[in-house]
């Protein structure tokens, strides 16, 4: 398989995954069982293996880790849940896609930085 073509299924998956993680979001901010199935944790941890493996290269190591941390970041501020007193839990919507988001980009950086200790360690 070409590097182009493994690039570019990444590249797919990464897309599904942002997809996926936006369509959960709408699931818990409507409250839904659906929205719990840890089935979608597993899918969404094997797109961050698959995108982690094939999507960075050596020079995007140090940004896509920089943006991971910053994104940990700030998902972990609870200020978006006050947007849920608009009447529409829109606040409830971004955090939880943001946390399945994180789930995908987590796994990725994990992957990422265990090729590079790797590398380092060679």
């Amino acid at each position: 398989m070409a590097k182009t073509e493994k690039r570019s299924t990444g590249n797919l998956l990464y897309t599904i995954g942002v997809i996926i993680a936006v369509i959960m979001g709408i699931g818990v901010s409507m409250d839904s069982s659906w929205a719990q199935n840890e089935w979608i944790f597993f899918l969404l941890v094997s797109i961050g293996l698959i995108t982690g493996l094939q999507n960075i290269t050596s020079k995007e190591v140090t940004p896509f880790l920089i943006g991971t941390i910053a994104l940990m970041i700030a998902t972990r501020i609870p200020f978006l849940m006050t947007l849920d007193k608009i009447g529409f839990p829109l606040g409830t919507f971004l955090t939880a896609s943001l946390g399945f988001f994180t789930v995908v980009i987590g796994t990725a950086a994990i992957v990422v930085s265990f090729r590079v200790v790797y590398g380092l360690a060679k």
